[in-house]
């Protein structure tokens, strides 16, 4: 696990965590994470050796919403250990036969939850259809598998901050402080009258912060800002 903690940048710490999957019989690495609650699914911070034109297929067709493999690490701590019977839906089924054309046949899943609401998921993926010994092989390696899931998940620390710096919306003084009185439930007459200006100025403000965080409304702007850790509504 070395290699991860000395990496000095994301191309070479992303090349050992593929690396040390390589040496546990996997062809195949994707590491993604949600940095924070609120932000969608595209906007994962994700690395992986999948083929380009089944990642541009899949996030395109928006394939993680059948995903059951996605759908497991969403709501649950224990890895997953899955072959094409885990397929089950026609369209699901579909995805799989696409998915093993580029190479991505059987594998593990291993949940991510951190300690900020983070949420994701580290993958490895063999590009041949399991034998009947695959789950006992894999079973053997998982207790490594799992403690390079979690070194893997400290050591991106530096890079997922970084990454959801630049995803953040950055809000002016007043555009913030109309945000956290919307929030406290505050109306535009109301926000007006704190600040001394029109109901027209704050409204201005407000649909930059709707542009900003790609809302239609004041409320969700609030109730996303909010998840996001940027405004406290108390």
């Amino acid at each position: 696990m070395a290699p991860l903690w000395r990496a000095a940048d994301e191309k070479s710490w992303f090349e050992a965590v593929a690396l040390l999957g390589r040496k546990y019989g996997f062809d195949h690495t994707l590491f993604a994470v949600v940095p924070r609650p609120g932000m969608r699914f595209s906007d994962a911070y994700l690395r992986s050796t999948y083929a380009q034109s089944w990642r541009q297929a899949y996030d395109e067709r928006a394939l993680f919403r059948i995903d059951p493999t996605v759908a497991h690490c969403l709501t649950q701590t224990s890895p997953l250990i899955w072959t094409s019977s885990l397929f089950a839906e026609r369209n699901q089924q579909e995805m799989y036969e696409e998915a093993c054309q580029h190479g991505l046949c059987t594998g593990i899943s291993l949940p991510i939850h951190g300690p900020k609401q983070e949420v994701g998921m580290l993958c490895f993926l063999r590009s041949r259809h399991a034998g009947n010994s695959f789950d006992a092989n894999v079973e053997r390696s998982l207790p490594m598998l799992t403690l390079l899931r979690d070194v893997a998940f400290d050591t991106s620390q530096r890079f997922l901050d970084g990454y959801t710096e630049r995803l953040v919306p950055k809000l002016t003084p007043r555009e913030y402080e109309c945000l956290k009185w919307t929030a406290q439930g505050k109306s535009t007459w109301e926000i007006a009258k704190i600040f001394g200006c029109s109901e027209a100025t704050v409204n201005f403000h407000m649909t930059n912060i709707r542009g900003k965080f790609g809302v239609s409304s004041r409320s969700a702007a609030a109730v996303k800002a909010t998840r996001m850790g940027l405004i406290d509504p108390d």
